[in-house]
């Protein structure tokens, strides 16, 4: 494998914030000018999100990119790190690095990969190491689904993905519960067997967090998973902050799907 020949450093204040600042580490094939543009500022946005549930005040953020997937495949394993399923990205939470697996699908597929990853990042900074599945990844799967526009960021849950939640109902395959409880492992599997089950409702879930639930109520429930002294499962938690409990989440959510 090739030497990495790109290391450098870049600091920007988010406008929207107070005293916020965020150090971008890039490593590995040089990104067009444009691209690193686009992803410190949709950086600031994802930024701007996370900030309301704790994100410390300086941060950095290290983002590896491979051109060639072989070579990076070659850097994983010499870093003893496994893919768990067939990836464009994955982040590692012992490195703190956010990698790029290829670019072969495109500059606007990479994007997105690249806002995917590093959604991981900020998760981890709020949630500590080991937060629910469903909303570690339903975060990173919303944030890549989102474009900037003139008016901000446009966020788009495909008709492909309403389709997939639909007939998951309609086949009795939803058990929210379980679902949201259920550790990483059993997460992956179900997304490995069965059509991206777990992603597509993973996003389905936190699109509907933040676009319908009023946000003091998710921010009622991020700061109830961020007391590591309580013990009570996903669900439990969603009880006691959810208005009418879990039942009602359930049948609120379930309606904005069918």
């Amino acid at each position: 494998m090739r030497t990495l020949s790109l290391l450098f450093s870049f600091l920007f204040f988010c406008s929207l914030l107070d005293a916020q600042t965020v150090q971008i580490e890039y490593a590995g094939d040089p990104l067009p000018e444009k691209d690193r543009r686009n992803i410190e500022q949709f950086i600031s946005y994802e930024v701007n999100f996370y900030t309301q549930f704790g994100l410390p005040d300086t941060l950095t953020l290290q983002l590896h990119v491979f051109e060639d997937k072989k070579e990076a495949m070659e850097y994983l394993e010499s870093v003893n790190i496994s893919l768990p399923f067939k990836a464009a990205g994955i982040y590692s939470p012992k490195l703190q690095k956010a990698i790029i697996l290829g670019r072969e699908k495109g500059r606007e597929r990479s994007l997105a990969i690249i806002y995917h990853e590093l959604s991981h990042h900020f998760v981890r900074q709020i949630l500590g190491r080991f937060p629910p599945s469903w909303l570690n990844e339903g975060l990173s799967e919303y944030f890549e689904h989102c474009k900037i526009t003139k008016k901000g960021l446009r966020h788009t849950f495909t008709e492909y993905e309403q389709g997939r939640i639909r007939t998951m109902y309609m086949l009795g395959e939803i058990d929210l519960p379980t679902f949201m409880n259920s550790g990483y492992g059993k997460f992956m599997k179900r997304q490995a067997t069965d059509e991206q089950y777990s992603y597509i409702l993973a996003h389905a879930l936190v699109t509907f967090w933040i676009e319908t639930v009023p946000r003091d109520i998710l921010k009622k429930l991020i700061a109830s998973l961020q007391n590591k002294d309580d013990l009570s499962t996903v669900s439990e938690r969603i009880d006691c902050v959810y208005p009418g409990g879990f039942r009602q989440f359930e049948k609120d959510f379930e309606a904005a799907y069918k």
